[in-house]
């Protein structure tokens, strides 16, 4: 029985839908094609056996990768058939296979049958530049940016750039789109397209400048402003990027996504009050833009600006109820305020979920810090870790229940039995470490110390512990200090590895850089054991009055800090 293409749609859809399951499995145009039955009423051709063979050998080979065989088994069946939807495919297929010359017959074809096929103009020009024929590609794309109007050209022109692209030859890509440019000058969304194409050759001065024209003929455009950004931080220009995002928003002040990425940028740059101030304006803008609220109070946080970032999670609750990462940060707060019973409400709201282990093992610590610690050991030994992180994290949170407690040799045996299991753990060996300095075992703690740094020699906390140790419990500061100098150039603005630094040189009897060091310190963090070190440098120094100003103004905050009170004992007993 003779059978026509016509009549067995279903058959050939079906082998098309298979094919695109294998061939879509990579980047292209092949990996959605498209039938066009508008443009193009569908040929009464008889389903001969060779045109099913090619038909069926095109979809086989191009599920097992083998693209050069589909294509042209493809490329045979499109040109017998003439069918619109296996013109389509073949083409496709050759452009992702990149065999342009066997390509170009199936992509004219396709544009023969569909002539207002914006797709098979796109392909089209595409095989043109494959084969060195730029000015017979531009044709091509002419038709498709003189058929768009309206929302439709902004789209046409980013196709278009997004295709020449891709395109090897970037110089002639680029002079094309030039081209086409000029057929729209006065339209933003024209040079909009010719900076994304700039960018995507690597141009980001040609982008920049284009962006520019952009922004001239639409002040106001938040898009092409984000997109100015962009390139500028690709060229890592921060001031140029502050400049530009200033400038714009004194201009547009009510542009809410503009302005939040100008904030995740200064955060990026750890500006953290300039962001805080702009996630402010935005929440002025949108009171209940929950990204926004968040982001304050996260940044307050970081800035330990307690009231703050109270206040603005607690706002990001009544927007989001069921945000329990929120829940976690405002028992976290009231730790820090030592409202334990207060903390430990919001670690027991937290439901099962990603943030329930973590609440748990926090409101371990709550419970010890309320004078209970056998009914928090017991509390964290119930819970039951999932994975290796969730395992390490119970650990170290019974360890500090017990350091806290000062029961150091208890800390050492929890975290030496489950190191036998982790040994390559960093984190347990960290913990452990430091518990052993506290039991003056000098030769675990560097042991420890060491065993880190032998798997990670750009640790920066092990490096300043070590370097520390070193300074503060033996005389070995030459070796303190290239430790310490390794950790300081790893993260120059760590208040505690600056202090440690203020420390060495104290001990090397440089007492004017110590000073210098351990204000620094003081300035980005208030801290206990920084405040006895600065007072110790000061002392010694002659400037008891400024020592003892230190020593009180740290005690108003932490009257119960060992370290501070050793030191004022050591010096006023």
């Amino acid at each position: 029985m003779k059978r026509s293409l016509n009549t067995l749609s279903g058959l050939l859809a079906g082998a098309l839908l298979a094919g695109c399951a294998g061939i879509g499995a990579g980047p292209g145009p092949a990996a959605t094609p498209k039938a066009d039955p508008a443009s193009a009423a569908l040929p009464n051709v008889e389903l001969s056996p060779d045109v099913l063979y090619d038909l069926l050998l095109g979809e086989i080979a191009g599920q097992r990768g083998q693209l050069e065989v589909a294509a042209a088994s493809l490329n045979r069946a499109a040109r017998k058939t003439r069918d619109p939807r296996l013109v389509e495919r073949a083409t496709l297929v050759g452009l992702y296979a990149k065999r342009p010359q066997e390509t170009l017959e199936t992509a004219r074809l396709w544009t023969e049958i569909a002539p207002d096929n914006l797709e098979a103009r796109e392909a089209l020009a595409s095989v043109l530049m494959d084969l060195g024929r730029p000015d017979e590609a531009q044709q091509h794309l002419e038709r498709i940016v003189d058929k768009a109007a309206g929302a439709d050209l902004t789209q046409a022109y980013l196709r278009i750039a997004a295709a020449l692209g891709r395109q090897q030859n970037r110089v002639a890509a680029l002079e094309i789109m030039e081209r086409l440019v000029q057929r729209h000058p006065d339209k933003p969304e024209a040079h909009f397209a010719m900076a994304h194409l700039a960018v995507r050759v690597g141009n980001l001065e040609q982008a920049n400048d284009v962006i520019d024209r952009a922004l001239r003929l639409r002040p106001d455009w938040e898009e092409a402003a984000l997109f100015k950004a962009r390139v500028l931080i690709s060229q890592k220009d921060p001031q140029k990027v502050i400049a530009f995002s200033e400038k714009f928003l004194d201009d547009h002040p009510r542009v809410i996504n503009f302005r939040t990425n100008y904030a995740r940028f200064l955060v990026d740059l750890k500006q953290w009050d300039k962001a805080r101030d702009q996630f402010k304006r935005v929440v002025a803008i949108a009171p209940r833009d929950a990204d926004a609220l968040y982001a304050v109070g996260l940044l307050a946080m970081q800035t330990n600006d307690l009231d703050e970032a109270e206040k603005y999670l607690m706002r990001t609750l009544e927007v989001q109820p069921d945000n329990d990462q929120v829940r976690l940060y405002l028992g976290q707060i009231a730790e820090q305020r030592k409202l334990y019973a207060e903390a430990g409400q919001w670690f027991r709201e937290i439901q099962p979920g990603p943030h329930h282990f973590e609440a748990q093992a926090r409101l371990g610590l709550v419970i010890a810090r309320q004078g209970d610690v056998a009914g928090a050991r017991s509390h964290l030994h119930k819970l039951s870790p999932e994975n290796e992180p969730q395992r390490v994290q119970q650990v170290l949170t019974e360890e500090q229940i017990l350091r806290e407690a000062r029961q150091y040799d208890e800390a050492l045996r929890v975290l030496s039995k489950t190191i036998k299991q982790l040994p390559e753990n960093t984190d347990l060996l960290y913990a452990r470490a430091l518990v052993a300095e506290k039991l003056n075992d000098l030769e675990l703690h560097e042991h420890d110390l060491r065993m880190i740094l032998s798997k990670e020699p750009k640790n920066a906390h092990a490096l300043n512990a070590l370097g520390y140790t070193l300074a503060d419990r033996t005389t070995r500061y030459d070796e303190a200090l290239k430790l310490i100098e390794q950790a300081l150039a790893l993260k120059p603005d760590d208040p505690f590895i600056m202090d440690s630094m203020g420390w060495v040189k104290y001990r090397l009897g440089q007492y004017e850089e110590s000073v210098k060091y351990l204000r620094a310190a003081l300035d980005k963090r208030p801290d206990a054991e920084i405040s006895a070190h600065l007072g110790e440098v000061l002392w010694v120094m002659g400037d008891r009055a400024g020592a003892e100003s230190v020593w009180m103004r740290a005690l108003r905050d932490s009257p119960d800090s060992e370290v501070l009170l050793g030191i004022i004992k050591k010096f006023k007993p």
